[in-house]
């Protein structure tokens, strides 16, 4: 799946902007919460070039001068080294809470003795005992990291967990004992971020919002929450467009502060916290009454390449990937289909020849021949009997009419 998590700031509809909207609690959120992949671009968090300080490192024990602040990737021959080689552990603080996707281990410089050859990570919010909880697979086991030598190693985590504090808890390792440098990588989750929590898959949940300054995560008050609201959460996380619009907590309410209410988005926003909202400091709005969404992939549609977000090539997911629309036979019936689809009244023009771009991946449905009455693009017959001998030169596009929406809300029974 392509996306585009870094997206530039628009100018909210109303006078407010998101750090003087939501009343938010003081620290971070206790939730353990990990993302299947980073919301956002990994770099080098500050190891190596020594952004993170020296009192920012931190282990279970010390021999001698191997300090955790020799711990760093690429300086010095030696790095951390404990008293005792069993049951230690060297810790490292981000000083706010991060998206971190993985390490580049290290040993001593000549990476053929004295290192560590299997690991585990444990990642925490607070670094208080009892908020600890070790990077884990789907059966809820801690992750064993292996080495084959000192060299530097680049070590991807399988799932990224959104956390402070990160430490290293060496399992084996060559020789008697060993010395650990290191970089961690990561990112910063984006100011207005979204994800769906507590979901029956990756696609369906209770919608909750990142504040970047404070490092906290909120809700969505179910209060006027719509359609256009519900899509433009589907859309900010490349999941096609809403099937259902939850407002009373169906997936929980969560323990977590309203960060924002009455939200009224007008269907083309690229994310929720672009849309217009109430600022009030205190927000009305029962726990009872949280919003959620269902998002629908399937065979759905999106709009790529165009000046805004209701124009662009036309993209198609199928068998779990995207896709282009042959030009051949494309009108504005076969547009309309699409704009229909994506929760606008209509279309206002049908495109060829890769008017927005061309597009990657396969190139489907050539000879479109809607109707005008499906539900879907995917409805629509097509030559299906022999796969498409277009090109992307014959991409088709649309320009959708965006005055109202042609959804109807869908609740939850």
């Amino acid at each position: 799946m392509t996306s585009t998590w870094i997206l530039s700031v628009l100018v909210l509809s109303i006078v407010c902007q998101l750090c003087s909207c939501h009343p938010i609690s003081e620290g971070p959120t206790l939730d353990g919460f990990v993302f299947p992949s980073a919301p956002c671009i990994p770099e080098a968090l500050g190891m190596e070039d020594g952004s993170i300080p020296d009192s920012s490192l931190t282990a279970s024990s010390v021999y001698s001068s191997y300090r955790p602040s020799t711990a760093r990737l690429n300086v010095g021959s030696y790095g951390w080294k404990p008293s005792t080689p069993a049951d230690q552990w060297i810790q490292v603080d981000l000083g706010k809470p991060t998206v971190v996707t993985g390490l580049t281990m290290q040993g001593r410089n000549t990476g053929t003795t004295y290192y560590v050859r299997a690991f585990s990570v444990q990642h925490s919010l607070t670094a208080e005992s009892d908020d600890w909880q070790s990077l884990a697979n789907a059966d809820g086991g801690a992750i064993r990291f292996t080495l084959s030598s000192g060299r530097p190693t680049n070590v991807t985590f399988p799932v990224v967990p959104f956390t402070r504090f990160v430490r290293i808890l060496p399992l084996a390792w060559e020789d008697s004992y060993y010395y650990v440098r290191f970089e961690v990588f990561g990112c910063q989750v984006p100011d207005g971020h979204v994800r769906l929590v507590n979901g029956t898959d990756d696609w369906s949940g209770r919608v909750e919002i990142y504040r970047h300054e404070t490092g906290t995560w909120g809700v969505v008050c179910g209060n006027d929450w719509g359609i256009n609201d519900a899509n433009t959460v589907c859309r900010q996380l490349d999941l096609g467009f809403a099937s259902k619009v939850m407002t009373a907590s169906e997936f929980g309410g969560g323990d977590l502060p309203i960060m924002m209410n009455r939200v009224a988005c007008e269907g083309t926003e690229s994310r929720l916290v672009d849309c217009p909202f109430i600022c009030n400091n205190y927000q009305q709005c029962e726990s009872s009454n949280v919003a959620g969404v269902v998002c629908n992939l399937k065979n759905t549609v999106r709009l790529e390449g165009g000046p805004n977000y209701f124009s662009g090539r036309v993209e198609i997911f199928q068998d779990f990937t995207w896709g282009t629309i042959c030009d051949r036979d494309w009108d504005i019936t076969d547009a309309g289909v699409v704009c229909r689809q994506l929760g606008y009244i209509g279309a206002e023009e049908a495109n060829s020849g890769a008017h927005y771009g061309e597009g990657s991946g396969p190139v489907h449905m050539k000879g479109v021949a809607c109707t005008g009455s499906e539900g879907g693009l995917v409805d629509c017959p097509s030559h299906c009997w022999t796969a498409t001998t277009c090109s992307h030169s014959q991409d088709a596009g649309v320009i959708c009419i965006v005055e109202s929406s042609g959804f109807e809300e869908t609740n939850s029974e």
